[in-house]
């Protein structure tokens, strides 16, 4: 108890000291734990102490730290001194994971350098229609707009009338976003835009045991769950099983086409390694 005393007022005199220099602490000359001939110092810990971090904050941090040190020390150390010789040489997987941080870190570089991440929306449609079997939704997706309103607000029957005519070629959207950030707790209105339908479900409380049948019957909604008032416009969908539009998969469809180009980046790069190695001869297989 006593040394655990000790250790605490230890760190907390360093800790006073830190806080108390403007200029730090010399880190290197500053010792706070020791298993064996192990030696944990300040300067391997003062980085995971950010600026500005109270004294109370810093020695839990620092005891943390201290604690979590010794007892993997302790536990390594009696590793070490209990496994036999065979089970200690490590050389061949250190020498293969080095090389595998060599060659990811290379390529890494060398696809950050050289890869062309622009792609077309020519492109896009046409990996689309060529692909276009493997784009079946697994999910339901909609359009729509909707705004959250208080159940006492003045401006609930502007509000019903704003989305039950949304499909108006007239409305204009302006106006709508406007009425939304004045009088709205929250709202979306970009119906332009294809989002899953789970995710408008944890975004409003409706309440649907059949999302097809619910979608399929439903275009303008509005239901109460107090003290808000929801008022929502379906302008479209497609339930599951259906065919994605393109528009929803742009993004990913992006992201197939880069990535196809690394990999080709990348074994052309290889390739090319290869037979200029050949042709100098640098390498024999026996």
């Amino acid at each position: 108890m006593k040394g655990k005393t000790r250790s605490f007022i230890s760190l907390f005199f360093l800790l006073s000291l830190f806080a108390c220099n403007s200029n730090g602490i010399d880190e290197n000359d500053v010792v706070l734990a020791r298993v064996d001939d192990h030696y944990l110092k300040y300067s391997d810990i003062g980085s995971y102490i950010a600026p500005g971090t109270s004294p109370n904050d810093s020695l839990q941090l620092v005891q943390s730290f201290v604690n979590s040190w010794v007892r993997n020390e302790i536990l390594v150390q009696h590793a070490a001194n209990n496994l036999p010789d065979s089970l200690k040489n490590f050389d061949k997987q250190l020498a293969e994971y080095r090389n595998s941080l060599l060659l990811f870190q290379f390529k890494k570089l060398y696809v950050d350098q050289q890869l062309d991440t622009e792609v077309t929306d020519i492109e896009i449609e046409e990996y689309y229609q060529q692909h276009i079997n493997d784009f079946e939704l697994k999910e339901s997706i909609v359009q729509f707009s909707f705004v959250q309103m208080e159940e006492n607000s003045p401006q609930l029957e502007m509000a019903r009338d704003l989305f039950k005519n949304l499909d108006d070629t007239s409305t204009e959207k302006l106006s709508i976003e406007n009425f939304c950030v004045e009088y709205g707790v929250d709202y979306f209105i970009d119906d332009e835009k294809w989002i899953l339908f789970n995710d408008l479900l944890a975004k409003i409380p409706i309440t649907t045991y059949n999302k097809a049948v619910f979608l399929r019957n439903n275009r303008f909604v509005e239901f109460k769950d107090k003290p808000y008032v929801y008022f929502l416009y379906i302008k479209g969908f497609k339930v599951a099983d259906e065919l994605s539009p393109l528009e929803f998969e742009k993004e990913k469809i992006r992201k197939i086409i880069v990535n196809k180009r690394k990999v080709i980046l990348i074994e052309n790069m290889e390739n090319a390694l290869f037979e200029r190695a050949f042709q100098q001869k640098n390498f024999e297989i026996y």
